[in-house]
C-alpha cells in the first residue's frame, strides 16, 4: 500500500497536515484528504504542486 504525508507549502516551509494519506481528491478548487484513521481534512485556495512517491509525499501550494 502506499501511503503519503500531505504537506502545505506555506512560504518556503512545509507544514504536515495528514501523516498517513491515502485519497487525495481536487473538488474544483477544494482539496480533500483521506487518512488510513479515517480522518477527513479539506483544504481551499491550494493546488497539488507535486508528488513524490519515492518519498511518499505529496506537496499542496497556495493558489495566486
Amino acid at each position: 500500500m502506499c501511503l503519503s504525508k500531505v504537506y502545505l507549502r506555506e512560504g518556503s516551509k512545509d507544514r504536515v497536515v495528514v501523516e498517513e494519506a491515502s485519497d487525495i481528491i481536487d473538488k474544483h478548487g477544494t482539496i480533500e484528504v483521506y487518512s488510513i484513521f479515517g480522518e477527513n481534512k479539506k483544504v481551499q485556495g491550494y493546488f497539488i504542486k507535486e508528488v513524490d512517491f519515492l518519498k511518499n509525499r505529496t506537496i499542496l501550494s497556495k493558489r495566486k
